[in-house]
């Protein structure tokens, strides 16, 4: 889900990590109150999901009133399912944080979309406004007359509609999205009555007015503001600062459509001046009528061609954020695998020894310190010293377990030294080739290579076409099981220029035709020897031998005229 947030953070802020049974794979967003991950869950024979945790910030973990308000929003939201609402999966907590799963819509706001639509001087057109409204209406059309299993409605309000919580994926399909301060007959409502919520710009103006009762019509309101700015890039009304001015604002006039752009159809006057009529009443009294009549002014022409269109468009706009996604999904198997490792392995490991432990740690005669699995080996000793100590016990009986003691150490640490690791190995530009220990490894970076012993040092030597070598040490270090390693590999390639006076010499580089001086050759290897001949008539050939990151990349070479030669005696053969 493509969530606005007001940081953005840098790839640095954030390391892939397991969340109880979430691999959230990149940070997509940072506010006041949440964090927004893209993640994975995993299952049974390869079984993947992609998904979306909204994970509530350590500051705000004992706000229980926010928590309160995140658990109502997604028992709300989660009973609603279709296709314009973006759905919501799960709501828990893991180690006292909470947090929300839901859909990962791969596409930007509406509000993202019309900037960088007028940025890169796309134009939407008429058809493609509506058709985003009209998925919009359906979507409110839904959640508005949603009941309970009982058949009860829920008279659920949305109250914030707007185009930052409104979803346009790449393929064209619109999503509803955060029902945080929606009103609704329940107790799931975390609408504050009495408050102005939701944001100005969209707001209706019975909102604004403690004593006049409202309803899901300010959901149609706002959608007509939204229509309004998609068809003119203008607001209809003039900009409000307070719930004065609000009310005020929206008794102004509303210039027809047809008034901004005299290109647009006649029927859209009608059509947006009832959405947007300041008295409920004279509104259209269900999205779905609002709905209609912009189906009517579409027909006949094909919902699919214009939503194939608006993909296409979405695509041509945002499509260095596309690659980026892709990009970023790249290793995203690999990163799984890493903490799969992480978090299956260790427990196995270490599992068997603590329970040995147990064993040489009891006394008949004293308390016995319960083990735990998965105990760093570094706690045995001192569980052990602990009973030792604590009882006037034998000389014997201490000796004895003293070297058990030791005995278990040893096996310990002995079987962690024993245990083979993974070595992650990455680099940028991704495809290096691999040598570990001087040996060729079969994949290529991003690589992950098993039964590694980590206790050891190693040698990991990287190299890909055009780049420079580099070669990494991995160091010992007790214990571990998981180990990433990192390589930039520096471009070898760079460009050599060649002058010589006169001009116009020919030049081979490496034996090869190259052109005329002056003359600048790109893609040259920079850490390798070249030969350069330069061949001008009427001068000496120029043969020279260059090592251009120690010589340089610029050559200037004074060619000689070649002197004329002697005539020779002839020679007489008698």
């Amino acid at each position: 889900m493509a969530h606005p947030a007001p940081h953005l953070p840098t790839p640095s802020d954030f390391k892939p990590h397991v969340f109880g049974k979430f691999f959230l794979l990149q940070r997509l967003a940072v506010g006041g109150m949440a964090e927004i991950y893209r993640a994975k869950v995993s299952g049974a024979g390869g079984f993947e999901k992609e998904l979306v945790v909204k994970r509530i910030l350590p500051a705000r973990a004992q706000d229980q009133g926010f928590i309160k308000m995140l658990i109502n929003e997604a028992k709300l939201t989660v009973q609603l399912t279709h296709n314009n609402i973006a759905q919501i999966y799960e709501c828990g907590a893991i180690d006292g944080n909470f947090f929300i799963a839901m859909e990962l819509v791969n596409g930007v706001s509406m509000k993202e979309m019309m900037s960088s639509f007028s940025r890169a001087g796309a134009a939407i057109s008429p058809e493609q406004a509506i058709f985003m409204v009209l998925q919009l209406l359906q979507g409110l059309d839904y959640a508005h007359k949603k009941t309970d299993a009982q058949g009860n409605a829920l008279k659920i309000v949305h109250c914030d509609v707007s185009p930052d919580n409104c979803l346009v994926s790449f393929q064209g399909e619109v999503k509803l999205l955060d029902f945080g301060i929606a009103r609704a007959a329940t107790g799931l409502s975390n609408y504050k009555e009495g408050m102005l919520m939701g944001k100005l710009g969209y707001v209706a103006p019975e909102q604004a007015s403690l004593e006049q009762a409202w309803d899901h019509r300010v959901d149609i309101f706002a959608a007509g503001i939204i229509l309004y700015e998609l068809l003119t890039r203008q607001k209809p009304f003039p900009k409000a600062h307070d719930v004065e001015s609000l009310i005020q604002s929206r008794k102004a006039k509303v210039a027809p459509p047809t008034a901004v752009d005299e290109r647009l159809p006649k029927e859209l006057d009608t059509i947006l001046a009832r959405a947007l009529a300041y008295d409920p009443e004279k509104r259209y009294p269900e999205a779905r009528a609002f709905a209609d009549a912009l189906v009517d002014m579409l027909f006949p022409t094909p919902h699919s061609a214009i939503q194939d269109l608006l993909g296409s468009q979405m695509h041509q706009v945002f499509g260095e954020r596309i690659a980026r996604q892709r990009g970023a999904r790249a290793h995203d198997a690999l990163v799984m695998k890493v903490l799969k490792n992480a978090t299956e392995r260790p427990p196995a490991n270490y599992e068997n020894f603590t329970g040995m432990h147990s064993i040489s740690g009891a006394s008949p005669i004293g308390e016995q310190a319960e083990p735990s699995p998965g105990r760093a080996m570094r706690d045995l000793p001192t569980r052990t010293r602990t009973v030792r100590v604590g009882i006037p016990l034998g000389r014997a009986v201490a000796a004895g377990l003293l070297a058990a003691a030791l005995a278990t150490a040893a096996l310990v640490a002995g079987s962690i030294y024993l245990v083979p690791g993974v070595l992650v190995v990455t680099s940028e530009p991704a495809g290096a080739q691999l040598l570990l220990d001087g040996k060729p490894v079969a994949s290529t970076t991003p690589a992950v290579i098993e039964n590694v012993r980590l206790a050891r040092a190693h040698s990991v030597l990287l190299s890909a076409p055009g780049r420079r070598s580099v070669s990494l040490e991995v160091r010992p270090r007790w214990g571990e099981l998981v180990r990433r390693v990192h390589a930039d590999l520096p471009t070898a390639l760079g460009a050599l220029r060649v002058e010589s006076d006169p001009p116009g010499a020919s030049v081979r580089l490496d034996g090869e035709p190259v052109g005329s001086t002056p003359l600048t050759v790109d893609g040259i290897r920079m850490d390798q020897r070249h030969r350069i001949d330069l061949t001008l008539p009427g001068h000496e050939i120029d043969q020279f031998v260059v090592l251009p990151e120690k010589d340089g990349a610029r050559f200037s070479r004074k060619l000689l005229t070649a002197q004329p030669q002697r005539p020779r005696a002839p020679v007489r053969s008698d």
